[in-house]
């Protein structure tokens, strides 16, 4: 074939897709259409391909969660959820290991890493769905939880002191520099700080009242005494207790193995006669939390009403059991003493941390908003707040109708509640709590409000019948509510042993709240079954307000745990119709995005959160997802539904115009699926959106930023754009370019590797328990080929006819060239009219490298073409750089005369 007389049309700009604009009138450089490619400065090539990485996980879960947790030896572990609620990680390269199941199946998670930990929010990609968790490395416990739900049994004066003998002289009593040692002929089991009288010792500059200085062993303690060195002996020692008389109250908190200090239970108060001890029975226990360490005992000076607590060190008392065994202790300090230990009163207004959307670090804080509401003053809804017997503290056990109920440890958290029948009575296992006041007289049920309930049930063992009730009731006032009713089949319907969650009404609006009002639960209809029902987690909230739509919760500085209900909220912009979707920080402000707007916060450095200035950024974009933002090279991207917009302090500007037909067609009602990744090492920003109408992400918009050094650039940098000088579209080599990528993936993640190097992984969202690296070395998508395809704009341009003479009609488009390396065969079409008329051409065998250019003679007819090149082959790929077209104006027929 001669090219005599033909001009050559070269093509060495491939730049990104372009759907904002009809084919026909796009520039040289963009592309009408084009999928699984990647782009490098001059040239276009097959995307990245999927490499899995460990042994699939059976059952075929998809994968719902990733996320590098680096632990406080450094170590860099990879954490992943699969859909069934298993949590695991990667410990020993290339294996993955189970850390926690029975999370909600079906769940997603969001985490961050602070303090060593990485704190997890569970939900189902809108709001909370399961309790926040935290893992250490060894430990997968929740973050925060209720305290105990009662105080000790009894707190009362001990018995007097009776004195202890001292041994005899010459070692009974010891002087010597001025310190004096006592030797007691059995264990006095005496403190430092203590105060002890000393009465008959031979030698009387012994004898008095003193300060125990220090406990050398169970018989001797010393003081200072000041006088003459000395040895006797003889007499006794009566300890003298310090405590003054007056109403004194006392109330008890768990410590965690973490080192959160729970809300205290509620306080129980007794009258000091002065002069004695006190002698604490009763003390909670905290049956079935694994994570409690110790229990920590707080008081109240005489008359007052803030609690203080001390630790045994400086020679104070010790009011911190470190065990979870011991229920009675007797102490002695005196109010000068106790109101110099630390204060306990600040954990009073803590409240345990519900259900989450998303979690973020900032400040040596943790955030947490997309929370499920519900009730904060009733007590240990959860049961976990301590036992007594087969009771759960803050409830009663109904005296006719208690029989069954039994404590049992929750797959969930903690304790549950079971109910036993017996084949006989019809209700069994009833415990109730007053549902009118709480214990600091704050109503709990408020008139004229509806109330929903939620709880986790489930059956012991097959349920033939019978069903379990969680509702209010009130003798005076008639009130026996209908409430949450689960029945046997319900129950059955869930997975063998685990948990499932019901919701129902607990209660019409009431018109006034009985003093008598009671939270019930029970059981009834089991008379023909020994079977029985467990119930867990009981969240009462106003039926018209189940999320905490706008509300974030924020912990104390350096406390990730505690959440005060009052100093720890921000309230963002809460009546604006949006919900809270996602948080970033940037340059040390801490951003929250809602759902159609914007705001900004930052630390102070006075108040607490609920003090901090907030500051509106954007009213009109937003991100339906709570992983539609992510963080670049100190700028973040916003995944809105008018588009991917960059954010880097100012206003937010819009990156994905020229796709926009194809961004409109994401599902939206699925909008909270979608994920938002930077891949800073590769130079891409990655969106998993669901297509319609898929509900999960089930393609990648991939943006290549490679060669835009900033975020200016990138904003700018269009992949089409209007020349300033001559008016005319233009496509230029330096600008950001867009590629779809057919992979469905419900999780991304960059990973930090042992060996140093962060990679793109991806979890499978297709159901086949697969987690993939996005690894360039791989040449298929695990076994599969990449579907790649690169389509060029119509050519020649308006541009190039009028620089090569070609004029305006029809062509003959005689040869092409290309330089183009790979693998397999090149397919070659060409469109000569549109993309509605395609013509196959001669596919041409790939190497790499490449030797020399490829050609071929192709003889079509036109006023302008568009070729596309692709591969379709498992291992087979493309990188072209070049691609010239050898054309002239048609010979034989330039103008066809008519249409």
């Amino acid at each position: 074939m001669a090219v005599l007389g033909t001009t050559d049309a070269p093509l060495d700009i491939f730049g990104g897709l372009v759907t904002d604009m009809v084919p026909a009138d796009l520039p040289g450089g963009a592309s009408p259409d084009c999928a699984d490619v990647a782009f490098q400065l001059g040239a276009v090539k097959t995307r990245p391909g999927l490499l899995s990485m460990y042994t699939p996980i059976s059952g075929n879960p998809t994968i719902n969660y990733l996320k590098t947790y680096i632990q406080p030896n450094l170590a860099e572990t990879l954490l992943t959820m699969d859909s069934s609620g298993t949590l695991w990680g990667e410990f020993t390269p290339g294996t993955l290991t189970q850390i926690a199941s029975g999370i909600v199946a079906g769940s997603h998670a969001k985490s961050a890493t602070l303090f060593g930990r990485e704190y997890i929010a569970v939900s189902d990609g809108q709001f909370g769905i399961d309790i926040p968790r935290q893992y250490d490395g060894t430990y997968f416990d929740r973050v925060s939880q209720v305290g105990p739900g009662g105080g000790p049994t009894s707190a009362a004066d001990a018995p007097a002191e009776l004195p202890i003998s001292i041994a005899s002289s010459p070692t009974g009593a010891v002087c010597l520099s001025g310190v004096a040692t006592i030797t007691t002929t059995v264990a006095h089991n005496y403190l430092a700080g203590q105060t002890v009288t000393i009465a008959g010792v031979t030698d009387s500059s012994f004898v008095g009242v003193w300060v125990i200085a220090s406990v050398p062993s169970v018989t001797t303690f010393t003081f200072l005494e000041g006088g003459a060195d000395s040895t006797s002996g003889g007499g006794t020692v009566t300890l003298t207790p310090q405590m003054s008389a007056g109403v004194h109250q006392v109330a008890v908190f768990f410590q965690t193995r973490q080192g959160y200090f729970t809300q205290p239970s509620p306080p129980v108060s007794w009258t000091a006669a002065g002069g004695n001890q006190v002698a604490i029975t009763g003390i909670p226990l905290a049956l079935g939390d694994s994570n409690i360490v110790a229990r920590v005992l707080a008081f109240t000076a005489s008359g007052g009403d803030t609690f203080f607590y001390t630790t045994g060190l400086d020679n104070t008392p010790n009011m911190v059991i470190a065990d979870n065994t011991t229920t009675s202790l007797t102490l002695d300090f005196s109010d000068t003493v106790l109101l110099a230990g630390a204060s306990a009163d600040s954990l009073f207004q803590q409240v345990e941390l519900g259900e989450c959307l998303g979690v973020l670090g900032y400040s040596s804080r943790l955030f947490w908003w997309g929370e499920r509401n519900k009730l904060d003053n009733f007590e240990n809804l959860s049961f976990d707040g301590a036992w007594i017997g087969n009771t759960p503290l803050g409830w009663t056990t109904d005296p006719t109708y208690g029989l069954g109920g039994l404590l049992a440890a929750s797959s969930i958290w903690g304790g549950s509640y079971e109910i036993i029948g017996d084949g006989v009575t019809f209700t069994r296992g009833m415990i109730t709590q007053p549902a009118a006041l709480d214990d600091d007289g704050v109503p709990r049920i408020s008139p004229n409000t509806s109330y929903s309930v939620r709880a986790r049930v489930k059956a012991l063992a097959p349920l033939t019948q019978g069903t379990l009730h969680v509702q209010l009731y009130s003798v005076s006032g008639s009130i026996s509510t209908t409430g949450l009713q689960v029945t046997a089949a319900q129950a059955n319907a869930q997975a063998a042993g685990a948990f499932g969650e019901f919701i129902g009404v607990l209660t019409a609006p009431l018109s006034s709240i009985p003093a008598d009002l009671l939270l019930r639960v029970y059981a009834d209809g089991t008379t023909t079954n020994s079977g029985g029902f467990a119930v867990d987690n009981i969240e009462i909230f106003p039926t018209v307000l189940p999320y905490n739509a706008s509300l974030v919760r924020a912990s104390f500085a350096e406390k990730p745990e505690s959440y005060d209900g009052v100093s720890g909220l921000i309230s963002v912009a809460e009546n604006n119709g949006q919900a809270l979707r996602a948080a970033f920080e940037l340059r040390g402000q801490l951003y929250f995005v809602k759902e159609h707007s914007i705001y900004s916060t930052q630390d102070d450095g006075v108040n607490e959160p609920s003090g901090w200035t907030l500051t509106e950024v954007s009213t009109t974009i937003g991100t339906p997802s709570v992983d539609g933002v992510d963080v670049g090279e100190d700028w973040a991207v916003i995944a809105d539904r008018a588009g991917l917009y960059l954010f880097n302090g100012g206003e937010p500007v819009k990156i994905s115009q020229e796709i926009q037909p194809l961004w409109d067609s994401i599902n939206w009602s699925a909008g909270h699926t979608l994920w938002v990744r930077v891949d800073t090492r590769a130079k891409r920003i990655l969106v998993g959106v669901p297509i319609s109408p898929a509900t999960q992400p089930n393609r990648i918009l991939a943006l290549d930023y490679r060669g835009l050094q900033t975020a200016g650039e990138i904003m700018s940098l269009s992949t089409i754009h209007s020349s300033e000088y001559t008016g005319r579209v233009l496509a230029p080599a330096r600008c950001r370019k867009w590629a779809p990528w057919c992979i469905t993936a419900n999780a991304a993640t960059l990973a930090e590797r042992p060996d140093g190097t962060a990679q793109f992984f991806l979890g499978n969202g297709v159901g086949n328990g697969k987690i993939y690296e996005l690894s360039d070395t791989q040449l298929s998508d695990d076994g599969a080929a990449i579907p790649s395809y690169y389509t060029t704009y119509f050519l020649p341009s308006v541009d190039d006819e009028s620089s090569l003479q070609l004029r305006v009609h029809r062509k003959l488009f005689a040869y092409l060239t290309c330089y183009v390396e790979g693998a397999g065969n090149l397919n070659l079409t060409a469109f000569p009219i549109n993309e509605a008329f395609p013509t196959a051409l001669v596919a041409l065998p790939l190497s790499s490298p490449a030797p020399k250019d490829l050609e071929m003679p192709i003889n079509l007819l036109g006023e302008r073409v568009a070729f596309q090149v692709s591969t379709n082959q498992a291992g087979a790929w493309f990188r072209l750089s070049r691609l010239v077209i050898s054309v002239m104006p048609d010979p034989w027929s330039p103008v066809r005369g008519g249409n």
